[in-house]
């Protein structure tokens, strides 16, 4: 393995044909930068085959070759970058790297990320007027937090303390969060629901939000009130009065997959 560019750059080892593994073991900024001179050092040298190893993830986003074995046997050369600081240089860390260690002209660019569906899933457990009659009993709730995140979605309460906010209404204590610290906005309100991949909630201003942007993607959480007294579309709902069934969410959200986004209004 290859550690030391002192006297030889990694390209100066490179003949046609070869297979090199570059090794970058550094965090999600390093790898953001160094993504670009890693595609612009396949363009250059299209006649040698080169595969990255990333960790901690990252090889889920980027072009990477996911292997156990960090020595890279069956390589021609395993390179591994320490991608130095740039500080009093004037350089940016991917300039002086393509200087330093690689040895070819620098690149200033970043990547391009695919598109990814939204992590935020948009919860409310709390009706205003009937608190009572629609709003969601804390270990219901609470299970359904739970289902979201086991699901692998990142729950978001969207209850804004507005200008006829119930005291009643207080945080559920497992509640992480959430936007009550917020200034109360209307505008706010649609724009985190329309960036949201989900809505789960009980009859309220978010629910009639999230139904008026694409019912498809809203799950009902009925109570007192049938969703029938609200809309005639097909509106998914689960009954919360008698209980709630583990897994339920998650079920439902596993039915999204394909169906579309939110209606930008």
């Amino acid at each position: 393995m290859i550690t030391n560019y002192k006297d030889k750059k990694l390209v100066e080892y490179l003949e046609p044909g070869q297979k090199v593994l570059i090794r970058f073991g550094h965090g999600l900024g390093d790898t953001i930068m160094f993504v670009p001179i890693f595609q612009r050092l396949r363009e250059i040298y299209s006649n040698v085959h080169f595969d990255l190893y990333l960790e901690t993830g990252q090889e889920k986003i980027f072009d990477s070759l996911c292997v156990s074995d960090k020595e890279g046997k069956g390589y021609d050369h395993v390179f591994h970058l320490d991608f130095p600081m740039s500080e009093g240089s004037g350089l940016t860390k991917g300039q002086k790297c393509c200087i330093d260690e690689i040895g070819i002209e620098p690149t200033y660019e970043l990547p391009q990320f695919p598109k990814y569906e939204s992590p935020f899933v948009a919860v409310h457990f709390h009706g205003t007027a009937l608190p009572d009659s629609v709003g969601c009993p804390s270990d219901i709730a609470e299970a359904i937090w739970n289902d979201i995140i086991e699901y692998g979605k990142i729950p978001i309460e969207c209850h804004f303390r507005h200008v006829f906010h119930n005291p009643i209404n207080e945080l559920f204590p497992f509640i992480t969060r959430h936007v009550r610290d917020c200034k109360a906005e209307i505008p706010s309100l649609i724009g985190l629901i329309q960036r949201s991949h989900a809505f789960i909630g009980v009859a309220s201003g978010p629910f009639m939000v999230a139904l008026s942007l694409s019912p498809h993607r809203l799950l009902y959480l009925e109570k007192n009130h049938k969703i029938s007294d609200y809309t005639k579309l097909g509106v998914a709902s689960i009954n919360i009065k008698e209980g709630y069934v583990k897994g339920s969410i998650k079920q439902w959200l596993s039915s999204l997959s394909h169906r579309e986004i939110w209606r930008v209004i």
